[in-house]
């Protein structure tokens, strides 16, 4: 499956993804909220609008980008007050420069076409606009069941995607500053969850390496993983959650 199929896969089933993938810490919300004042912005690959939900507000308008139609109908289904929901990849959406006083995505931009989106963003930001990428980053996903995937799908246990592996990365300021953007900074967030079972096997079937598995594969996956949680009571899942940030010139 080529890198784009697994950026859509989770549309495959958009329901669950809206269910069991966490939310973004306020820390992190409040943190793009405070890069600009601003009153229309754009999100990229904004799946179901988990992040969507927290930056609506009044005298606000998004402009939310998301190429699944499965994601973006459960998106839509929110009717957030001031949200149109294009289907979309920023790649090949249409708009004029100097639109947005905001761009957002939110574990999505490593989705994104590296070699021609900081410039893009750069360009249909205003003077002053802020460029915020967002991820919900989970700490050793899989080397605690390390016994499970070795019997049933070894391969993941080191992620091969580059893209994937970008996502904790300092190339995004690097990038950022190549195309110009300035008073480039972040921010770090520590959170912890505890799930139980079905939770845990529940969220771990959002996964897109897990959804691309064969069926049947992924569903002895996800029981013995269910199994294993059972036998501890409940599992902490440990986040980092990190924004890097930029500036457009001026403003």
């Amino acid at each position: 499956m080529s890198e784009r199929s697994r950026a859509v896969i989770f549309g495959d089933d958009a329901e669950s993804y809206e269910r069991h993938r966490p939310t973004y810490p306020p820390e992190a919300i409040d943190y793009i909220n405070a890069l600009v004042s601003w009153g229309e912005a754009l999100e990229i690959g904004a799946g179901t609008g988990k992040a969507t939900v927290d930056l609506v507000g009044p005298d606000r308008k998004v402009t939310c980008l998301e190429p699944s139609p499965e994601m973006a109908r459960v998106l839509r289904a929110k009717d957030l007050a001031g949200v149109r929901v294009v289907e979309s990849t920023f790649e090949t959406f249409g708009t004029a420069d100097d639109t947005f006083d905001l761009i957002v995505a939110a574990q999505a931009w490593h989705w994104v076409d590296r070699s021609t989106a900081y410039d893009r963003a750069y360009r249909v930001l205003r003077p002053g606009g802020a460029l915020a990428l967002m991820w919900n980053i989970p700490s050793d996903r899989y080397s605690e069941f390390e016994d499970v995937y070795a019997r049933h799908a070894p391969h993941l246990l080191a992620e091969q995607d580059q893209r994937i592996k970008r996502r904790d990365s300092h190339e995004w300021g690097e990038d950022m500053a190549v195309a110009g953007f300035v008073e480039i900074d972040g921010l770090t967030h520590e959170w912890t969850v505890d799930l139980g079972p079905a939770e845990y096997r529940a969220l771990y079937g959002t996964y897109s390496d897990h959804m691309m598995l064969p069926a049947s594969t992924r569903q002895a996956l996800l029981e013995e993983l269910e199994v294993a949680v059972a036998s501890r009571g409940s599992m902490a899942l440990h986040y980092t959650t990190k924004v890097f940030s930029g500036k457009a010139a001026g403003g």
